[in-house]
Parts: structure tokens; C-alpha cells; sequence
């Protein structure tokens, strides 16, 4: 048997500028996910863990754990366990980069939401205050990417004001995280917070403009031209299509 991968390499270059990931199908027809690396191949499940492994008969570390500390009142998780997830978690992170590159939107919120369980379940549950740091530093990340996969499934759809509010929202739990560290030495602004306000200034210009908004915007652009008539005729129509509330006044006593 032949064991050498060479020729695959060779038709698969590497781009070290750019992540690349693929599907394909082995010869007893399964799908795989693979991501290209310098120094060759990644391949992964498409579903459960990335490894494929069931550890401890469970479907991943994070059900094991959740399990073992739930049924032991007061237990809490050691390095090794912590280091045990983290590995977890890494494979994680592989594959949901490698899904939102395959524009698998809803496979990215999937392994994104796994990742953040394992966050989460690290930070209520670690003996030791320098290993939740450890994984917290990567929260925002994971955060940032589920919050584009949900944005990116809404414009799928072109519904940009649900993608704009799944931004917002994600800006908000990255800075309500933020804020949970209590830490003055955070001294600029989180390069996923960043990413997010940019992309949602870039969504509010791209999307496209309901009839009220189209009409206000032309009105603004006749009066800043001191076309008058033209101003008054769009205020005129304005008025008419959306007249203002009336106003209910109290008969006197």
C-alpha cells in the first residue's frame, strides 16, 4: 500500500495568506471535512467530535464533565481535565473556521455554541483562577463567530435588519463579557469588538432602503441642493403616505 501523500499536496497547495478547507467523500462514501495546512491535511468529522473518538463512551468531553460534576455535588475540574477540554475545543475551533469558509452557517453556530459550553462550563467548575484566564481569552473569538455566522445565514435570506441585529447582539455579549473581568488593563478595544462595528457600519450602508427611507434620503439631498420645489414635494408625499399621529386631547371639566 501506497502511503505517501505527496501527489495530494502537490494538487492541493498551500496558501499560507489564506484558510482553506474542502469536503469530500471517502471510498466507503462518508463525508469528511479537510483543512490544508503547511505541512499537509487536517481531516475531521462533519459531525460530533472533529476526531471522530467517543471519550468515555460519552458523545464528547463536555457531556463527560457536565455529567461527572453534576453527579458529584462540590467536584471541580483539575489542569489535566482543563487541558482535556481545551484540546476539545481546539479541534472545535478547527472545524467551525473550517465550516464558515464551506459557508456552513448553521454548522458554525453548532460547534461555536459547543465551544462556549466548554468555556463556560471551565469557568463555573476550574480549581484554579489562571486556567479560566487561559480559556477566557479565546471566549470573544468564538463569540464573534457565531455572531457572523447567524448574520451571514440572515442575508442569505437578504434580511439585513435581523443580520444587523444579530451584530448588535453579538457586540453586546462580547462587552458584557468584557465587563465581567473587572480589568482596567484591557487599555483598547477588542479586535473582535472592532471587526463587529465595522461590519455593522458596512451593513447599515449596504443595505437596501425601504420607501420611507429612500424618500427621506432624497428629501435631504433636495434641500441640501436648495431644490425647494423638489424638497417640498417629496415633504408633501411623505405627509401623505405616512401622516403624522393625531393628537387626542381631554375635553375640559
Amino acid at each position: 500500500m501506497n502511503y505517501d501523500i505527496g501527489k495530494i499536496l502537490e494538487e492541493w497547495p498551500f496558501n499560507p495568506d489564506e484558510f482553506t478547507a474542502r469536503r469530500i467523500k471517502t471510498a466507503e462514501g462518508e463525508e469528511k471535512i479537510q483543512i490544508r495546512i503547511d505541512m499537509g491535511i487536517l481531516q475531521l468529522e462533519t459531525e460530533g467530535r472533529p476526531d471522530g473518538k467517543r471519550p468515555h463512551g460519552c458523545a464528547s468531553l463536555l457531556e463527560y464533565y457536565r455529567a461527572q460534576l453534576h453527579a458529584s455535588d462540590g467536584a471541580t475540574l483539575d489542569e489535566e481535565e482543563c487541558e482535556d477540554l481545551f484540546q476539545e475545543a481546539w479541534q472545535y475551533y478547527h472545524r467551525y473556521l473550517s465550516l464558515f469558509y464551506l459557508e456552513d452557517y448553521l454548522g458554525v453556530q453548532r460547534d461555536t455554541g459547543h465551544t462556549l459550553a466548554i468555556f463556560d462550563l471551565v469557568q463555573d467548575n476550574a480549581a484554579d483562577e489562571d486556567i479560566k484566564w487561559y480559556f477566557e481569552q479565546y471566549y470573544p473569538h468564538a463569540v464573534m463567530m457565531q455572531t457572523r455566522a447567524r448574520a451571514m445565514q440572515a442575508l442569505q435570506s437578504e434580511d439585513y435588519r435581523a443580520a444587523m441585529s444579530h451584530v448588535d447582539d453579538g457586540i453586546h455579549h462580547i462587552e458584557r463579557f468584557v465587563e465581567q473581568w473587572e480589568a482596567d488593563d484591557v487599555e483598547e478595544e477588542l479586535p473582535e469588538i472592532s471587526f463587529l462595528r465595522e461590519w455593522r457600519e458596512e451593513l447599515e450602508e449596504e443595505r437596501p432602503l425601504s420607501q420611507r427611507e429612500q424618500l427621506e434620503r432624497d428629501l435631504r439631498v433636495a434641500v441640501d441642493s436648495e431644490n425647494f420645489e423638489e424638497a417640498a414635494r417629496l415633504r408633501d408625499k411623505i405627509r401623505t403616505m405616512w401622516p403624522p399621529p393625531r393628537r387626542l386631547f381631554r375635553p375640559e371639566r
